[in-house]
C-alpha cells in the first residue's frame, strides 16, 4: 500500500507486508506520473532504467541527504569562525586618478559551536519489475529497529521529492543491470578553456549562490583554472554547487564546492572511478588525499599541490 505523507516521524504502521528481519526496499512506481518530478531530482528525459543519482535538494530532507547539516549548540558560548569576502578599495594613481582594486581577505565573526552530521548521501535508481515496468528504487535495506532511523529518512526523502512511495519486500523489489548509469557529472567540452569561456559555463551555478559570494567562488575556480585542466566536469543532482577540474597527466582531480565555508579535497584516482563513486565516498578521509579548508591560506595551499 502507497505511503502518501508529507512527512512520517516513525516507521510506526507505515511499513506493512515486511516483517522484522526482513530486506526491503523503498520504490515508486507509475513513473509516467512522475516524469517532471524526475528529471527535477536529475534524471534524464529518458528514463532510462540503470540510471542513478543523488537526487537533488528540493527541501531540507533532500538537502540533508546531498550536503549533511550543522547541529548548533547554542548552549555554549560563541566562538569565533572566518569567512571569505572580497575586499575593494580605490588605490591612489594620481592628482585626480584612482584604480579600484580587491582581494579576498578572512572576515572573522561569533558563532555557535557546531557538530557536522554526514549527509546519508542515499542515491536512486531506475530499474524494471518482472512486468516489464520502470520502478524507482532505493538501495535495499534490512528491516531492523537499528535500522529504523535510516528507513524514515529514506521515504521521507521519497515524500518530499514525489510525495508517495511505498515499501516492497527483497523478493518483489524490481531488478537493476549489473551496471548503474551515474548521471551525477557532466563533463564540459573537453580541452583547455581560458578563464572568460569558463565562468560562463559556470556562471549558473555560481549564480545560484549568495552575491556577496559569487566573487570569492569565482576567483577559487580562475585559481585553479590557471593550470589549464585537461577537462572540468560539473556536478548535477545532489552533486549541484560541485565542480572537478581533472588534471590526468598528474593524477590530480581538484573537487571543489561553491559553498563559501566548505573544502576543497584533492583526488588521486583515476576520473572514470571518481565518476561512479557516491558523494559519501568522494569525501571520505581514506580516498582523498588532501583536504584544503576555505581559509585566507586556500590559493597558496591550491598552488602548492598543483606546482607538485
Amino acid at each position: 500500500m502507497p505511503i502518501k505523507k508529507k512527512r512520517i516521524r516513525t516507521v510506526g504502521n507505515n511499513i506493512r507486508g515486511v516483517e522484522r528481519g526482513q530486506r526491503c526496499v523503498v520504490a515508486l512506481r507509475n513513473l509516467d506520473q512522475f516524469v517532471d518530478h524526475l528529471r527535477r531530482a536529475g534524471f534524464s528525459s529518458e528514463l532510462q532504467v540503470g540510471e542513478a543519482i543523488l537526487p537533488a535538494s528540493v527541501g531540507p530532507i533532500s538537502g540533508f541527504n546531498a550536503e549533511g547539516k550543522y547541529d548548533v549548540h547554542k548552549d555554549q558560548p560563541k566562538e569565533t569562525a572566518y569567512r571569505l569576502g572580497e575586499w575593494t578599495w580605490q588605490e591612489f594613481r594620481g592628482r585626480y586618478e584612482t584604480v579600484e582594486r580587491s582581494k579576498i581577505v578572512e572576515i572573522p565573526y561569533k558563532r555557535y559551536p557546531r557538530t557536522f552530521v554526514e549527509p546519508p548521501s542515499v542515491e536512486l535508481s531506475l530499474a524494471q519489475d518482472g512486468n516489464g515496468e520502470k520502478v524507482l528504487c532505493s538501495p535495499t535495506q534490512d528491516f531492523i529497529e537499528a535500522n529504523d532511523s535510516a528507513l524514515v529518512h529514506i521515504i521521507n526523502l521519497f515524500l518530499e521529492h514525489f510525495g508517495e512511495c511505498e515499501i516492497l519486500k527483497e523478493d518483489l523489489a524490481p531488478v537493476l543491470p549489473n551496471k548503474l548509469i551515474r548521471l551525477n557529472w557532466q563533463v564540459l567540452p573537453q580541452g583547455r578553456m581560458p578563464w572568460s569561456h569558463l565562468q560562463k559555463k559556470l556562471r549558473p551555478i555560481v549564480g545560484r549562490q549568495p552575491e556577496g559570494k559569487r566573487a570569492v567562488i569565482d576567483k577559487r575556480h580562475e585559481a585553479i583554472n590557471v593550470y589549464e585542466p585537461d577537462f572540468v566536469a560539473v556536478g548535477q543532482g545532489g552533486f549541484d554547487g560541485y565542480v572537478v577540474f581533472g588534471f590526468p597527466s598528474k593524477r590530480l582531480y581538484i573537487l571543489e564546492s561553491t559553498q563559501i565555508n566548505n573544502a576543497t579535497y584533492v583526488l588521486d584516482r583515476d576520473w572514470e572511478e571518481l565518476s561512479t563513486m557516491s558523494k559519501a565516498e568522494l569525501l571520505n578521509n581514506d580516498l582523498h588525499k588532501e583536504r584544503i579548508i576555505h581559509r585566507e591560506n586556500w590559493f597558496a595551499q591550491v598552488h602548492r599541490v598543483l606546482n607538485s
